[in-house]
């Protein structure tokens, strides 16, 4: 026994001191977990003298029994070494619990051991106990926690605001097309039921409503193209995309952005070029960036009015600071109000008027730009403009490896020697397996190739791996990456194991949504891979590619065993 108990005794209802409530009005509960009884009742005093609410129990095991019943207290003051159930054991139990883990947590122990002292808690007390500093104790640590979730609801309910507006402007970027997607794919049924329904020897205007249907189609392909843009800018956003790293002239990018909207600034302001640091190698995607400087420039010459090109500038700055580039993008335009400046990373936010922007390309600048281990700052206020600084990892390679040379190792994306290329008459016809769970996936492939190619059509990789364990050969084998049973890296691994000629004619089809398993399966392997949707044009490329190549031998029929 070290520490008396408060000689103020137990305060409760409407005389606890306000600072010890919870913001909903009632008191802090404290649970108290201690098998030494005369200390247990000096703390619950002392605790309850300071306005605290507290629930006492003798063992770790008691503690748990009560907490499961039902009990929530605000904090846990917990022993380490009691009979039945230690403190150490207590809180294993604790942590893996979803509803108790977070519940701050003070040890207390007369053990200065480090098994003591490394205990994961809030806070540690070393018996005996002084009572002011168990309760300056228990008041920090309180006020962490509201703190700390305090802080969690915020970015909660942020979350809940950009989740709103980003599923907004989704629906607005695809339902738009996809309305008119649907209305024309209806109104094309039913025309060509009504020319199916009429009788052979009818007469009558077949090509005007033949002529109906096509231009009914091809609208729908505007639509639909347009979904697929928006779907592939948000799938930017979502993952780590994989680029082609080598060296690149950064400053023979910018000017080539600059190029392609001079046109824009021209009669808005003065461009302005003050590039300081001539030799500006940077290491990674020179397109991809270029984009980003495309997308910022573009910006810049938005926020000027027409008309007043004498009045205003846009100045580019290329320096060298440290071991990075810095690119300063700076404009004399209406610049950007403290309200919306928190957001412009966000996707689909935008100021612009509805239909002139997606408010994605910053979001997408952003991305790019850590891709490439950088960081993008903005600096604006209404009226004076704004200033866009664009850091970027200075690289001193000066010898860039050749062109289209897929990084060593990079999983993803076609290898150049399967990219589309002309072909003329083989003399042959192409085989193609495509496995997929999707089974139109399949049909609308076998329609695209069936004029060159024999088309074989799997739902199940099993069956697949049964065509080949029967000796079936293929120039091409299109597989689906995720699937029931077994998935794209099983089937990799299964061909690479048993058929290794066949590796090189296997291509996987995804439609962008990676698992942490997948993605280390593509970051570890030479893959190749083709995003879904991908055209038909696409497909019957590859397919030509992989004839032409893999041709000669018929499929490669002797080496697969």
């Amino acid at each position: 026994m070290t520490l008396p108990a408060n000689s103020n005794g137990a305060i409760a209802g409407e005389n606890a001191p306000q600072q010890q409530r919870r913001r909903d009005g009632r008191r802090w509960l404290v649970l108290l977990v201690e098998d030494e009884h005369d200390l247990s009742e000096a703390m619950r005093g002392v605790l309850e003298g300071e306005g605290y609410e507290v629930v006492a129990v003798e063992n770790g095991n008691a503690a748990l029994k009560w907490l499961r019943g039902g009990g929530s207290p605000d904090l846990i003051i917990l022993d380490l070494r009691m009979p039945i159930m230690d403190g150490w054991e207590f809180r294993a139990q604790q942590k893996q619990d979803p509803r108790l883990k977070s519940i701050p947590l003070i040890a207390c122990s007369a053990d200065a051991s480090p098994q003591a002292l490394a205990i994961s808690a809030d806070a540690y007390l070393k018996k005996p106990i002084d009572a002011s500093l168990l309760v300056a104790t228990v008041a920090r640590c309180l006020h962490e926690h509201e703190l700390k979730q305090m802080s969690q609801r915020l970015e909660s309910a942020e979350r809940l605001a950009s989740l709103g507006r980003l599923a907004a402007a989704v629906g607005h970027e695809i339902n738009n097309p996809l309305a008119f997607v649907m209305m024309n794919v209806s109104m094309a049924q039913k025309r060509m039921a009504a020319l199916r329904a009429r009788p052979t020897d009818s007469a009558g205007p077949e090509e005007p409503a033949l002529g109906d249907i096509v231009g009914m189609l091809a609208e729908s392909e505007v639509g639909l193209e347009r979904i697929r843009q928006t779907v592939a800018r948000l799938q930017k956003l979502s993952r780590d995309v994989q680029r082609r790293r080598e060296p690149f002239e950064l400053q023979a990018t910018i000017d080539q952005s600059i190029e392609i909207v001079r046109s824009q600034i021209q009669h808005r302001a003065r461009l302005i070029k003050d590039y300081r640091r001539r030799a500006t190698m940077v290491n990674g995607d020179a397109v991809a960036v270029g984009q980003v400087f495309l997308n910022l420039i573009v910006n810049a010459a938005q926020a000027i009015p027409d008309g007043a090109a004498d009045q205003n500038e846009i100045a580019i700055t290329i320096d060298l600071v440290g071991d990075e580039i810095l690119v300063e993008i700076r404009d004399t335009g209406s610049g950007i109000a403290p309200e919306n400046l928190a957001h412009i990373f966000e996707p689909f936010f935008t100021t612009k008027p509805m239909g002139a922007g997606t408010g994605l390309g910053l979001a997408i600048a952003r991305q790019t730009i850590t891709d490439h281990h950088g960081r993008i700052t903005f600096h604006s206020a209404p009226g004076q403009g704004t200033t866009v600084r664009v850091f970027l990892p200075f690289s001193s390679d000066l010898n860039p490896t050749s062109p289209g040379g897929p990084e060593p190792g990079a999983g993803a994306g076609i290898p150049t020697e399967i990219a589309p290329q002309k072909t003329g008459a083989l003399g042959h016809r192409g085989r193609v397996m495509v496995i997929d769970d999707e089974p139109l996936i399949g049909s609308v492939i076998r329609t695209a190739l069936k004029d060159e190619n024999d088309v074989v059509i799997e739902v199940r990789a099993a069956d697949a791996l049964a065509r080949l364990e029967r000796g079936e050969t293929f120039h091409l084998i299109l597989c689906d990456m995720a699937m029931p049973n077994l998935g794209g890296p099983d089937v990799f691994a299964i061909v690479s194991s048993r058929w290794p000629a066949l590796v090189p004619r296997l291509v996987f089809m995804t439609g962008g949504s990676f698992s942490a398993a997948t993605r280390a399966f593509l970051d570890n392997t030479k893959a190749a891979v083709i995003a879904k949707p991908f055209t038909l044009e696409e497909i019957r490329s590859l397919a030509r590619a992989r004839n032409a190549a893999f041709g000669e031998d018929d499929g490669g029929a002797g080496d697969l065993t």
